[in-house]
């Protein structure tokens, strides 16, 4: 269940945090800015995304990479990322946003393209409202908006879980 985006932060890399962790923004600006010694978050790689929503409980749980994606640099910290993904499992695929949320993939989901990021879960998506509502809306490929997103070529998405209540 994705959570409505709130906070000062517009940036599209806490914005994905916030509908996913339900927090504010600007506290996950906050977590970027201090595990990854950043000034300001204008940006965001998905090592840093990872990063901070394993801070607020999340892990990564499966990717979808395109093929092209470790010919280009996807990463802040490439160690980090290599970390932080090192027993995830992927599948490697050429596709369209579209054809992965069309089929309506179960879990949560950061998908990236090469500019943006928009949150996934169970049918609803959202992101800073660059291309989506911050409030999480019902993914629906006939509506105009949702389709001129569908043709974007995915970069990487990843599925992440939440982490088990720890038992002490």
């Amino acid at each position: 269940m994705l959570h409505r985006i709130k906070g000062r932060a517009t940036k599209c890399g806490p914005s994905a945090i916030s509908a996913i962790a339900g927090v504010h923004t600007h506290d996950a600006a906050t977590i970027i800015r201090r595990l990854f010694d950043r000034p300001n978050v204008n940006g965001a790689y998905m090592d840093e995304l990872a990063a901070a929503l394993a801070e607020l409980g999340w892990k990564p749980d499966y990717a979808l990479r395109h093929r092209k994606l470790l010919q280009r640099r996807h990463a802040r910290r490439q160690e980090t990322y290599d970390r932080i993904f090192a027993g995830v499992p992927f599948d490697i695929r050429s596709v369209t946003i579209g054809r992965v949320l069309d089929v309506e993939p179960s879990g949560t989901w950061v998908i990236a393209t090469t500019t943006h990021f928009i949150a996934y879960s169970d049918g609803f998506v959202a992101d800073s409202g660059a291309w989506f509502s911050r409030k999480p809306e019902r993914w629906f490929r006939a509506n105009p908006r949702h389709d001129r997103v569908a043709r974007r070529r995915l970069e990487e998405a990843v599925r992440f879980v939440p982490l088990p209540p720890d038992p002490a």
